[in-house]
């Protein structure tokens, strides 16, 4: 079974004292171990917000507090600034991971709203079991966990982990033909199992598929054009040059006029031939040593445009003042690797 390592991350300057505190934080640490769950134990308190970058590899943090560390007005109160620069910290690059609070119950009464609504919990010191408590931070943590990873890549480990048999490209059998030979046997040793069973083709049915966006692929697709705030998004493993082709041949047709950079990739080019456009150049800068720049913002006037049209030799007897050109398409960054807003 593929396990990753997330630890829950405890963060207690008493985790290992003999006192009440103490004696608590460590009843729960040792109950999350109990049940399978790995636990980080940490003592420093010093800054929290180090703490906080560390949300990339934990799946829940606990972070006691006791009450004698608050003094009067918690709106300036030291520990309390602390702590919202810890969870600041955190939800600034991570909203899910759950961040519980451990201390006794009045606790919680020095905490702001805005610092305990980010919390998942509030764990009072000794009101319940510590196998209980456990097993609700253990639940907490997995659902965490399990939500992390995209459809497709979710659906390649289960398929990689599942024990299929590939007889499909690629020749290496996930990997078997390299168990045959001493070099090949470093290689998937370097490389490693998981990679190799991975390392399938787009004929798997489980995975779904590209060409008719179902399964696994189609749920991705659709992941990412929430991401993107998009209406649709579609995959291509052609690399830009072929996702520019398509967005052209379903955009331009035949004697479509089309405003394109004069530094254009060569996608674009291509494009332009293979849709039977008639091409408008605009025309870059360069420098004194030949490097390619920004166009210029005279090149988007539209007087500018339409004299381009007028003198265009393969739009003769276009009205340059009617004609609606249907797509403009420009290359960022320049092939000298100059970028410009």
């Amino acid at each position: 079974m593929l396990r990753f390592h997330f630890p829950i991350v405890i963060i207690d300057e008493d985790f290992r004292s003999e006192n009440t505190s103490g004696l608590g934080i460590r009843a729960l640490a040792d109950a999350i171990t109990k049940e399978g769950f790995e636990v980080l134990g940490v003592t420093g308190y010093g800054d929290l917000s180090q703490f906080a970058q560390q949300q990339s590899r934990a799946s829940a943090f606990i972070l006691s507090i006791d009450d004698e560390e608050f003094t009067p007005g918690p709106e300036l109160d030291p520990a309390v600034l602390n702590l919202r620069k810890f969870i600041e910290e955190i939800r600034f690059k991570n909203n899910d991971i759950p961040i519980y609070l451990y201390g006794e119950t009045r606790t919680s009464e020095h905490l702001p709203n805005d610092i305990l609504r980010e919390l998942h919990g509030f764990i009072h010191m000794f009101e319940d079991t510590p196998e209980f408590v456990a097993r609700h931070i253990i639940r907490e943590a997995k659902s965490y966990l399990d939500g992390l990873a995209p459809p497709f890549f979710k659906a390649l480990m289960d398929y990689a982990q599942d024990g299929s048999y590939s007889w499909h490209c690629p020749g290496h059998s996930g990997g078997v033909a390299f168990l045959k030979s001493p070099v090949g046997q470093m290689f998937h040793q370097f490389y490693g199992e998981n990679m190799l069973r991975a390392d399938v083709c787009n004929a798997v049915e489980e995975l779904g598929q590209l060409l008719d966006h179902t399964g696994p692929i189609y749920e991705s697709e659709k992941n990412a054009a929430r991401i993107f705030n998009a209406d649709h998004c579609f995959f291509v493993t052609n690399g830009t040059s072929t996702s520019n082709k398509m967005v052209w041949h379903h955009t331009v047709a035949p004697d479509d006029i089309v405003i394109v950079d004069r530094n254009c990739h060569k996608s674009i080019l291509h494009s332009i031939i293979m849709t039977g456009a008639i091409p408008v150049f605009m025309t870059p800068t360069r420098n004194h040593f030949g490097i390619i720049g920004p166009i210029p913002k005279s090149e988007f006037e539209p007087a500018a445009i339409r004299k381009k049209i007028a003198n265009n030799p393969l739009l003769k007897g276009v009205d340059a003042k009617t004609a609606k050109p249907r797509i403009m398409t420009l290359t960022q960054s320049t092939y000298d690797g100059v970028l410009y807003n």
